[in-house]
């Protein structure tokens, strides 16, 4: 069972001591400034985009949209590889797969493109098998091209 204190419910001692905390936090947040790309971003990323993600979309992607190379960016479209179905009595999920970037090129093609960091590629283990099934049942069939930027974060 939890009980919740309000700041009057503790000793005066302690209650300075959280106000302290409080006001520390506070400071800190008024502190922080928000960079000038990240409202350049606003309906671009998601807002909890990583890190990795948005550097890439600075230094790589937004050059090629100001000089005209790139015309629309789609970030996080989701595609469907496998469908969900029961096999013997096995409910097998569906698989999907989402780049990172969908880039549409002045000339009309299409790249698809994947940010991921050494330790997030290793961790997740059936990124390689979506991956390949991505390239083999969208992107080449459609005649796409498919990019993968590794980060050593």
């Amino acid at each position: 069972m939890s009980v919740r204190l309000e700041l009057d419910d503790l000793p005066p001692r302690y209650r300075e001591q959280a106000l302290k905390q409080i006001a520390d936090r506070e400071r800190r947040r008024a502190k922080r400034v928000e960079p000038v790309a990240k409202v350049q971003m606003t309906g671009i990323l998601p807002q909890n985009a990583p890190k990795s993600e948005q550097d890439y979309y600075l230094t790589v992607i937004l050059p090629k949209i100001q000089s005209g190379e790139v015309v629309k960016v789609l970030p996080r479209e989701t595609f469907l590889l496998l469908p969900r179905r029961v096999f013997c009595g096995i409910k097998l999920p569906a698989a999907h797969y989402t780049p990172d970037f969908l880039l549409e090129h002045r000339d009309g093609k299409i790249e698809a493109v994947e940010v991921k960091s050494k330790f997030t590629r290793a961790a997740q283990r059936d990124y390689i098998y979506r991956r390949r099934l991505f390239i083999d049942l969208i992107a080449e069939p459609r005649g796409w091209t498919f990019t993968e930027h590794i980060t050593e974060e």
